[in-house]
């Protein structure tokens, strides 16, 4: 029997025992039917364009995966790769290793060892950051001395929601006028390095506040499908949490008549939401992963077929138990290697579209702009930060830093956080002459 026969007996194994009840997983919440709204059109403010296809590539490998960016005045802070928060300085050529989350990487395929920090925030308690790291917690780094202090424990239980429960990737964080933390946990069921079978669960990440004055936490919206990017408007009275797998962003309302509430601030963006960028006028929103009527989200696909997501997500489960168990056994790097690869989303990147997109929003929910690249480059990203007339983009795969030039109306749209007139540039940005009503008014 050659090895290929051999492989499909252990495949077709391995599928017969997924149909078997009463084996894991064990999700917080049962699973059972839900939708979805579909991508909407990429046309009018969101036709193709160009703007975004080969951005300069900063630092060309000499990092890997700058999934979240940070501007303060002539100096860039990134989480990158290999558990490190970097401070970039000079002319995006000298780079300084600020903290190292875990023990050295030998490898993508150990990160839950290593460290992979994704959310970065500048605190308002001294020169400190604050990053969420998914396999360690939500930690206090000071930037001078890499000094570290954790203020939330991925052993910790937190109440509120609907079932109290220890957070499993904490992924965004944005920190208020008064010190207050708000952040995201991405789903309650697997790691950070299993993220498809986390989406393909029924929804349960959190947008969780974190008080300073009593270092407790309370749930503010629980049941988020893929909780990712975390953003604060300028007078602190709503907080929005981008939604990875339902591809649209919720509102929570801190202050006024609505306090204590949510809704969905837009949805039926053409992509998955990662992390939220914001200023005075709006938001810059980067889609991960492009999704559209010809590119649909395999995800929102299957949504409505909560039997069919159970068996995918069981043999997922069952198949990665003998290598999870070997490596633990022997220390073997290929077991380890396997065991990371089955559901990881930063192994995937070939089956995914090669449209990249970022969205400008304003306070109001319109979409004012769509900044777009089709050339398989200017893709798969992470977050979009303005520095002066540039747009920073970062990635959870590319080995740079991304920088494109903006054009002087998309410099408009952003100073004015309004769109009156169409827009017409050599490249065809397509902009609203109308204004959209918010999700809210729908």
């Amino acid at each position: 029997m050659g090895w290929k026969e051999k492989v499909l007996k252990v495949v077709l194994f391995v599928m017969i025992v997924a149909i078997v009840p009463g084996l894991p997983p064990y999700p917080t919440f049962p699973f059972k039917s839900f939708r979805i709204t579909p991508a909407r059109e990429l046309e009018g403010v969101l036709a193709p364009n160009q703007l975004l296809n080969s951005p300069e590539q900063l630092l060309k490998n000499r990092l890997v995966a700058p999934e979240t960016i940070l501007v303060r005045g002539n100096t860039t802070y990134a989480s990158v790769f290999g558990g490190e928060i970097i401070e970039i300085t000079g002319n995006y050529d000298q780079i300084r290793v600020v903290a190292k989350f875990g023990r050295e990487c030998r490898g993508s395929h150990d990160e839950r060892e290593c460290g992979r920090p994704l959310g970065i925030a500048f605190d308002t308690q001294g020169n400190n950051l604050i990053v969420a790291e998914p396999y360690f917690g939500i930690w206090q780094v000071q930037i001078k001395t890499g000094a570290k202090k954790q203020l939330v424990s991925r052993d910790e239980v937190i109440e509120g929601g609907k079932v109290a429960r220890k957070p499993r990737i904490p992924n965004s964080v944005v920190v208020a006028k008064n010190g207050d933390i708000y952040w995201s946990d991405t789903a309650s069921d697997f790691c950070f390095e299993h993220g498809l079978q986390a989406l393909l669960l029924n929804p349960s990440g959190r947008l969780i506040h974190y008080s300073r004055a009593s270092n407790k936490n309370r749930v503010l919206i629980d049941e988020i499908h893929g909780a990712n990017g975390v953003a604060l408007n300028k007078d602190e009275s709503v907080v929005l949490v981008g939604e990875l797998g339902g591809q649209l962003i919720r509102r929570y309302y801190l202050k006024g008549p609505k306090a204590g509430t949510d809704d969905i601030f837009v949805d039926g963006l053409p992509g998955s939401v990662d992390n939220l960028s914001s200023d005075e006028n709006g938001i810059w929103v980067a889609l991960v992963i492009a999704t559209d009527k010809d590119n649909p989200s395999p995800i929102a696909m299957l949504a409505q077929f909560p039997s069919l997501r159970k068996v995918i997500v069981r043999f997922m489960t069952i198949l990665e138990i003998p290598f999870r168990f070997i490596y633990e056994k022997t220390g073997n790097d290929i077991a380890l290697k396997v065991s990371h690869l089955i559901g990881n989303l930063a192994s995937m990147p070939s089956f995914f579209p090669k449209r990249g997109t970022v969205l400008r929003l304003n306070w109001e929910g319109n979409i004012l702009a769509a900044l777009h690249s089709d050339d398989g480059k200017g893709n798969f990203i992470a977050q979009a930060v303005q520095s002066g007339d540039y747009l920073l983009l970062g990635s959870p795969v590319h080995p740079w830093l991304g920088r494109v030039k903006l054009t002087e109306e998309i410099l408009h749209l952003v100073s004015s956080g309004q769109s009156k007139q169409p827009v017409k540039t050599e490249k065809k940005v397509a902009v609203d002459t109308t204004r959209q009503k918010s999700n809210e008014e729908l």
